[in-house]
């Protein structure tokens, strides 16, 4: 007897605006998990459990759909580290950097996938999508550089350049995030928060002597 031929499950009509956010999580996954090489229409269509037809009545081309995706989570990151940027009055530059970091690291536990592309990129991000990404970069270094002219100039320090020093920090910050999301047993908060902390304080004592 011939077997019967596969018949995909009734997906629940949904809003246009509903569907493309399915679309994109579909998406998120696949590029997570798999890298932007895995990424294809077809593909984004079998994580949705949809015929490729309902991926296209939401998305012209493959490039328009990735385009959407990059700009989402871009958006969704930077948000997050809005959020995480202390408003004054300051305090100390280390319980300053301890909010911070405290906040950064809740939201990239909380989005990973988010964070992921981001701050381990994987191969084949189109390089238009590269290009946003470093764009924000800069933009943030500038909203970061005035927090970090305070500091110099609450440890002394403001002879330094304040540009590279928000570079370096960036940087660093970048690479905590990154331990974090990798090996996330071994590099959990309080160990990444206390050891900023520690290393501020140690620059703020023998200035305050």
């Amino acid at each position: 007897m011939a077997k019967a031929p596969t018949t995909r499950k009734y997906s629940p009509r949904r809003s246009r605006e509903e569907r493309r956010e399915q679309l994109l999580d579909a998406a998120l996954e696949i590029v997570d998990t798999q890298g932007f090489g895995a990424f294809s229409i077809e593909a984004v269509a079998r994580e949705a459990d949809l015929a490729k037809t309902v991926v296209y009545a939401s998305f012209d081309n493959p490039d328009e759909l990735l385009r959407a995706l990059v700009d989402r989570e871009l958006e969704r990151a930077v948000a997050d580290l809005a959020a995480a940027i202390p408003r004054p009055p300051y305090q100390d530059p280390a319980r300053v950097l301890s909010a911070a970091l405290t906040e950064v690291l809740a939201c990239a536990r909380r989005r990973p996938a988010t964070w992921r592309i981001f701050i381990i990129p994987a191969d084949g991000m189109p390089p238009a999508a590269r290009a946003n990404v470093e764009r924000h970069h800069q933009q943030f270094l500038l909203q970061i550089e005035p927090l970090v002219s305070w500091g110099l100039e609450y440890l002394r320090l403001d002879h330094l350049d304040a540009e590279l020093t928000t570079a370096v920090l960036i940087a660093a910050a970048e690479q905590g995030i990154r331990l974090a999301l990798v090996d996330p047993g071994n590099y959990g908060d309080e160990r990444l928060i206390g050891f900023a902390t520690e290393l501020v304080t140690s620059f703020i004592v023998p200035r305050q002597r």
